[in-house]
């Protein structure tokens, strides 16, 4: 196995590890690509993106509009394997990957017999540096992981939904273990969907509950902590969350599918508790928003357009919208 550790290196674009500035809406052009989650590597300046129906990855720079795709044997275009989470280690540039098995999240948790995965790529070489199954570690007890944050200590966390779950790489990634497992809910009670972290402190949504909760990545297990939110707010059918580097952990973005992006603030960053600002609404019902994501100096809807065929699978879209919803956050943050 190659060695893991790498540090931020400047972009073979030539941008280096201070990106130039980039707002407004976005439009990248790709047929299928379908984008269920993004993430922004600061260092090296790219977006990637999880392309959810043919379970591949895209690199998009967004300064050029060229677009690249992964594709990864035994995953891409097998109907049974989405690609969703996607994030770039902002220490090292190494890009997590999660394969969930598809069936899981169709039949609401039902399904739990297919197997998920969590790989690491070197976006330099293009390889891929370890891909671990999770389901042999949950012995089939947790499915439909779909997110992925890490800690200083670049130890990775991958969230399942079915039910409630987090499996821990460790930093050298030898080692892949449970790190925190709800026995206590029927697989078929939607969970955690999204994570995000700020230091050592891990914030996780829960579907079915609508709620936010903190857990402390120092301990040996994970232990969620309910975010106590004023006024209350009860999210709606959350998937992907996220702590846009614009407000240096103290703005919580949270993706409501069907209605936008919920915006929450803890100014001490702590996360014990925190305030709903409000939503930023997206109304056009031929989309549907699964992720905050942060590109550049600007924080965005990505949107994945309705067109998939029955049970899944890629429709014919070839535009996918990145919208700018920066001036709205900040306005629900006046104040």
């Amino acid at each position: 196995m190659q060695a893991l550790q790498a540090s931020p290196r400047p972009s073979p674009l030539g941008y280096g590890p201070k990106c130039p500035p980039f707002s407004g809406n976005f439009t990248v052009n790709r047929y299928q690509l379908y984008p269920e989650n993004a993430d922004f590597d600061f260092n090296n300046c790219l977006l990637y993106i999880g392309v959810v129906w043919n379970a591949s990855v895209g690199i998009y720079d967004p300064y050029t509009k060229d677009i690249e795709i992964l594709e990864f044997d035994g995953i891409t275009h097998d109907p049974i394997y989405h690609i969703g989470g996607v994030a770039a280690n902002p220490r090292t540039s190494l890009v997590s990957i999660v394969v969930d098995y598809w069936p899981t999240i169709l039949t609401g948790g039902v399904d739990m017999s297919g197997t998920n995965y969590i790989m690491l790529l070197d976006p330099e070489t293009r390889k891929l540096l370890y891909n671990f199954n999770i389901t042999t570690v949950t012995q089939g007890r947790a499915s439909g992981y779909q997110d992925v944050e890490f800690d200083p200590d670049d130890n990775v966390y991958v969230v399942g939904t079915y039910p409630s779950s987090i499996v821990k790489v460790d930093s050298k990634g030898k080692n892949l273990g449970i790190w925190y497992l709800d026995d206590k809910i029927n697989s078929t009670v939607a969970g955690f969907t999204g994570l995000a972290a700020n230091g050592w402190t891990l914030l996780a949504s829960h579907s079915s509950e609508g709620n936010l909760y903190r857990l402390d990545m120092r301990s040996k297990r994970g232990k969620p902590e309910l975010i106590s939110v004023a006024p209350p707010h009860k999210i709606d059918t959350p998937d992907a969350i996220q702590l846009p580097p614009r407000y240096k952990g103290t703005v919580l973005l949270v993706a409501e599918l069907f209605k936008g992006v919920s915006v929450f603030r803890d100014k001490t960053g702590k996360w014990k508790n925190a305030e709903y600002r409000g939503l930023v609404e997206w109304t056009d019902p031929g989309s549907v928003v699964t992720a905050p994501v942060q590109v550049g100096d600007a924080v965005y809807m990505n949107l994945v357009p309705f067109g998939a065929g029955p049970g899944g699978g890629a429709g014919n879209a070839t535009e996918f919208l990145y919208y700018d919803i920066t001036a709205q956050v900040d306005a629900l943050l006046q104040g």
